[in-house]
């Protein structure tokens, strides 16, 4: 009786752990379905509104760099890619200045400047008789009369040279990056990043193929992330609207391996960017007046130097 009985918990047994077998392996299946459902929305979500390289970079770094798509008209943001900060940042500031040569009729005016100021319309009539009469002296001075007589007497004409400053160039900025898949989610990562600076680098048509509409603004920050927030790192510069102006891309610079979908597993980037216009003082800080103050307002002015219209 007892063996009956242990026989027949043994098949009942036997039975409840076939049992619990199929609903295991249902179970698993179901699980590896949703997994794959959530890799994928997760991979569409990535690639609609935000990118980044490395894929725990959020994680793994505390200060990186973001390039936000900006719409031209609307400078809504449209797209955001954070990559790591690249070594060796380079931010170039330049203005140029021009020599300006017076010469004797500008010098005289600036000698007699006083005297004409509020003359009205009798200014350029003054200018001209002063001027007339500081040749005239110093031709009777020298005893000399044109260029030829200068040469011979070993005298020339004052240039009176001075600095022009014509304004503050356009700022170009350069970034290099290596990206290394890991893995086949990251390469496809790599991949959309690589093609979104490439997209919007160029230009669409606008109503008909004869005008071309320009390709959108960049805003460049570095970030620094302090918990959970994030800030743009106020020991890094400010960079304004920019364009994206070249872009050079390398894959498997350094290697030959693929990954199995045929992806490169490594990619270099190189872009350049310029700012939409040249800056004035007042478009990087907050107190231009101010000489005991620089600090950057880390704000995005008019993305164009356009002149006022009048009326």
């Amino acid at each position: 009786m007892t063996n009956i009985i242990g026989g027949k918990s043994r098949a009942a047994i036997s039975n409840r752990v076939d049992d619990i077998s199929s609903a295991a392996s249902q179970i698993a299946d179901s699980v590896n379905k949703g997994v794959q459902a959530r890799l994928g929305a997760g991979a569409k979500r990535n690639h609609g509104n935000i990118l980044r390289y490395p894929l725990d970079l959020d994680k793994e770094s505390k200060n990186f760099i973001r390039f936000e798509i900006v719409d031209r008209q609307s400078l809504v943001d449209k797209k955001s890619i954070y990559l790591y900060t690249p070594a060796g940042v380079s931010i170039p500031d330049a203005a140029s200045y021009n020599q300006a040569d017076l010469g004797i009729i500008g010098g005289s005016i600036e000698s007699v400047s006083d005297q004409v100021t509020g003359a009205g319309p009798d200014v350029g009539q003054g200018i001209a008789d002063i001027t007339g009469a500081l040749l005239t002296k110093a031709v009777e001075k020298s005893g000399t009369i044109g260029q030829a007589g200068l040469i011979e007497a070993g005298t020339t004409t004052n240039p009176f040279t001075n600095v022009a400053f014509q304004g503050t160039a356009l700022r170009s900025f350069n970034f290099t990056f290596k990206l290394v898949a890991e893995s086949e989610d990251e390469a496809e990562q790599v991949r959309a990043i690589e093609n979104t600076f490439r997209k919007f680098l160029y230009p669409t048509t606008e109503s008909t193929d004869f005008l071309l509409k320009y390709p959108p603004y960049f805003k460049i920050e570095f970030i620094s992330k302090q918990g959970d927030e994030m800030k743009q790192n106020r020991f890094m510069p400010f960079i304004n609207y920019s364009y994206l102006l070249n872009m050079t891309t390398t894959f498997n610079e350094s290697t030959n391996l693929y990954h199995s979908g045929g992806q490169p597993t490594e990619v270099s980037l190189s872009l350049t960017f310029q700012e939409s216009k040249a800056l004035l003082r007042k478009d990087l800080y907050s107190d231009p007046d101010n000489y005991s103050s620089a600090e950057y307002h880390r704000t995005y002015t008019d993305p164009r130097n356009i002149p006022p219209q009048e009326g």
